[in-house]
């Protein structure tokens, strides 16, 4: 452990080491005493921080929950940019993307979040709900918006919201599932370039 992680609370080193420990091997694989063990600490001084391995994986996943939350627009903000057109929009939307993914500790939660979809019902849903969801009814709302300023065909925007955000479902399996032992961040400069392309392929067939 450096000098910098040295410095760091108690707390906030068990919660750092298990995200690491639960991506490299899942929730299940990794037991309290590796976690301390990995720390430097004895295995009850664990139980003065969180009440026991799950509570862990809940600070986790609320710590996920608020970055992706921090990452979004406002209503207002969103309608603003909007208005300057949804070239704009959308290579803001690919940008936040890759921002909500590219920092060390998120890229170690997006492999977690991705390992326990399989067999984690709390995980599933929350992935569910907040990676499916939320963003396919904000995207289905912003279509709806430029259908209504007249700025894209009057098409179907939930169809279209699909259409967007599964290229971006794409992308989040091809590296933490099938590709996470290349270069993270040779892979997010891809992904941001790929999700460009598509945003431009797809608004050049739904323009008015």
């Amino acid at each position: 452990m450096n000098n910098q992680n040295q410095k760091k609370p108690t707390k906030e080193k068990i919660f750092d080491v298990s995200v690491e420990l639960f991506a490299q091997k899942g929730f299940n694989a990794v037991s309290v005493r590796e976690i301390a063990r990995k720390v430097g600490i004895r295995e009850s001084s664990i139980y003065n921080h969180y009440k026991n391995k799950e509570a862990i994986l809940e600070a986790i996943m609320d710590y996920f929950k608020n970055e992706l939350s921090q990452g979004g627009l406002s209503v207002n903000d969103a309608e603003a940019l909007i208005e300057q057109g949804p070239e704009i929009f959308f290579e803001l939307g690919a940008k936040m993307y890759i921002e909500q993914i590219n920092t060390p500790q998120m890229e170690k939660i997006w492999r977690l979040v991705s390992i326990e979809t399989y067999h984690n019902d709390k995980i599933r849903e929350f992935f569910k709900k907040e990676i499916l969801e939320e963003p396919i009814n904000v995207w289905e709302n912003t279509f709806q918006t430029m259908i209504e300023k007249k700025m894209i065909k009057p098409l179907n925007p939930r169809t279209l919201a699909y259409e967007y955000y599964s290229f971006a479902i794409f992308l989040f399996f091809e590296y933490f599932v099938l590709e996470y032992d290349k270069d993270f961040k040779t892979y997010m400069d891809l992904t941001q370039e790929k999700m460009a392309k598509h945003a431009e392929f797809l608004l050049a067939a739904i323009k008015m």
